[in-house]
């Protein structure tokens, strides 16, 4: 496997990779390069540099992949992810041409890594300047001495968001899932609000999207999310703008996630939590309020008001 040499000398493999099972090697035996199913089958899924990059099984991150590409495609497959959550990912071209990828989540690019899947290992990633600037190494050194080594399904990620307003340094940086991030940072970037002005806050806030539940008891729950630090658009009177066919909506809801404990910290009634973040709206505009992006510790202080 001399296509992975430079790679394993200079991302040396962890001690506890995963070894895939033969229905995952059998999937993407006519998908992916051979090359790579060999290596899976000698080191494994997991992390390689003491975490900088994740060798990763395509079925974990392939919803992340697709959804950040607009649709399905069999022929594009992550294979490598950062330590900040940038997913590498494989391309087939044709028969004879392939090549890799990079979707960066937080500048919300693509970038091309080389003319070749060979290329890739054998010159590209194994690259000192690609390793410190593409990869952050000095920031993910620095992340792992102030907020510790990752968990296997976990990345670094910035709060605020880079796209907010934060900034690449270890004071502003979290852990937590990264499913998790990479839904809310592409979710961020699909606002439709109603200005679209460059520079206007309103076109840079995540606009909240409903998400509909249905109870046991066959009442039909609409939720909002307002997520730590996010400058958030929310309707003012949900009821007067949503509806479900042939249901009748029993509760409005408002949820409360917070980034730095990577969990929904609570749910209250939509209009009582929109009573309790008035001090924190910026702008009201026609049927919708926009509020500024709120710390873990404000979100606290709402949700424990009598």
């Amino acid at each position: 496997m001399k296509v992975f040499d430079k790679f394993v000398n200079k991302y040396v493999p962890g001690e506890e990779l995963q070894i895939p099972s033969s229905q995952t090697l059998e999937q993407f035996q006519d998908l992916l390069p051979k090359e790579l199913l060999e290596f899976w089958r000698e080191y494994g899924f997991g992390d390689y540099g003491n975490g900088l990059l994740k060798v990763i099984n395509p079925n974990d991150y392939m919803g992340s992949l697709y959804k950040w590409l607009g649709e399905e495609n069999p022929t594009r497959l992550p294979i490598l992810m950062t330590a900040f959550g940038n997913l590498f990912y494989y391309r087939k071209l044709s028969e004879t041409e392939n090549d890799v990828c990079m979707l960066d989540i937080h500048y919300r690019q693509i970038i091309n890594c080389g003319n070749s899947f060979g290329e890739f290992f054998e010159n590209y990633i194994a690259d000192d300047e690609i390793e410190e600037k593409l990869l952050n190494k000095e920031l993910f050194e620095n992340a792992v001495k102030a907020k510790g080594a990752l968990d296997e399904d976990e990345i670094y990620f910035f709060a605020p968001a880079l796209a907010l307003g934060g900034s690449e340094n270890v004071d502003c940086i979290q852990k937590g899932n990264a499913q998790v991030h990479q839904q809310l940072l592409f979710e961020m970037g699909s606002d439709d609000s109603e200005s679209d002005d460059d520079g206007d806050a309103w076109s840079n806030a995540y606009e909240a999207n409903p998400h509909v539940f249905e109870r046991e008891d066959g009442a039909v729950l609409v939720n909002f999310t307002l997520t730590e630090t996010a400058d958030t658009i929310l309707p003012i009177e949900p009821e007067t703008l949503y509806a479900v066919e042939g249901k009748e909506i029993s509760l409005w809801a408002l949820s409360f996630f917070s980034l730095t404990k990577d969990e929904m910290l609570d749910v209250l009634e939509y209009h009582e939590a929109l009573e309790r973040l008035q001090p924190y709206i910026i702008e009201t505009r026609g049927s919708y309020v926009m509020l500024r992006g709120l710390t873990l510790e404000e979100m606290e202080a709402v949700l424990s008001e009598q």
